[in-house]
């Protein structure tokens, strides 16, 4: 956010009440998009759709994100953080709320493109520049870790929440229908909140022209975008190799589906906010990109026992373990990979 001139201090302070509303945010603006991932059957059986036509709508969000990105950071350079994170809550909002009455199979497949929109285009990168913000410059590897391990929080409270008012439904068409609506009112609320909460980050004087693309080449030759672009990038790579550990603890290592489900919920949810924050206070004192090298050894240690260790019950409570591991070292990269961007704007960070 705005940094006055006069108070140098508040460049190494953390502004918590501004990087609370952005994990908030952070937190709840994927869950409609994501809603198969905790309500699949009866969100097929609203919709009225099968396996392949659901897959095909997550498949155009995902599209759509993919879209999105590149110019979504231009996006975030030209317009305060605070507009755009607004501009995502209550556009999601409203595409949340006509989701809600389960409308035909073309009009979702448009929903879900415009979700890729409202969460990717206008908000992601808004969401790491604002976060960026907040932490200062000696405060970075803390202020991701918070906000990731926020985010994990606020994902978990308001999807539990969510199971108690669907249960408390007969239909359960009626029953996601509110739970739709739900959260598409957080994202109204939090829209206001964001509004009045936040600062615009742009100092007096400082104009932004229209997109050029012989400073996007300039940055695409910056040898540090690469290196960070492919930690991102493989550090979500092992973050989705996680989907499959819990079929394979329940059909490779005889654990029951209930217990299963579990072990799911433990591995999505709960090791999130430890690893983060823990990795947030970590880089901020050894450094974000030591602290990764770590992180990338221990998962890469976790993989190698996976493959060396045939899986049988015997084994299942070392197998659960290596998870805990596993999964506590992934979110921890996710919580401070960002943290990277300052390390390069400073000097200090170890590549050219």
């Amino acid at each position: 956010m705005k940094v006055s001139p006069t108070k140098s201090k508040t460049v190494h302070q953390i502004h918590w009440l501004q990087l609370t509303v952005l994990f908030i945010g952070g937190g709840i603006i994927y869950i409609i998009p994501y809603l198969r991932s905790i309500y699949y059957t009866p969100f097929q059986h609203a919709l009225g759709v099968d396996n392949t036509q659901l897959g095909v709508i997550q498949s155009v969000f995902g599209l759509s994100s993919i879209l999105c990105y590149f110019p979504g950071g231009w996006l975030a350079d030209r317009f305060s953080a605070r507009k755009l994170l607004t501009l995502s809550y209550i556009a999601t909002g409203l595409a949340g709320w006509w989701l809600s009455g389960f409308p035909s199979y073309e009009v979702t497949l448009f929903l879900y493109a415009a979700f890729g929109v409202t969460t990717t285009l206008t908000f992601w990168a808004a969401l790491i520049k604002a976060t960026r913000q907040t932490g200062g410059e000696k405060a970075q590897g803390r202020a991701f870790g918070f906000l990731e391990s926020g985010r994990r929080i606020v994902s978990t409270l308001l999807s539990l929440g969510s199971v108690v008012i669907f249960a408390r439904y007969a239909v359960e068409s009626a029953g996601l229908g509110a739970v739709i609506k739900g959260f598409s009112i957080c994202y109204f609320v939090i829209a206001v909140i964001t509004w009045f909460i936040l600062t615009d980050a742009h100092p007096a004087g400082e104009t932004i022209g229209p997109m050029d693309l012989k400073k996007m080449a300039m940055i695409l030759k910056i040898k540090t975008i690469w290196f960070i672009s492919a930690i991102v990038f493989l550090s979500y790579t092992i973050y989705r190799f996680a989907d499959f550990l819990t079929p394979y603890l329940t059909n490779m290592g005889g654990v029951s589906p209930s217990m299963g489900a579990v072990l799911g919920t433990l591995k999505q949810y709960g090791l999130g906010p430890f690893g983060a924050l823990g990795a947030g206070f970590l880089a901020d004192r050894i450094s974000a990109s030591k602290a990764l090298v770590y992180l990338l050894m221990a998962c890469f240690l976790c993989n190698l026992l996976y493959v060396l260790i045939p899986v049988n019950p015997h084994v299942v409570l070392f197998i659960v373990i290596n998870m805990v591991v596993f999964m506590t070292a992934v979110f921890a990269m996710r919580g401070i990979y960002f943290a990277l961007l300052e390390e390069w704007t400073r000097g200090t960070s170890p590549w050219p």
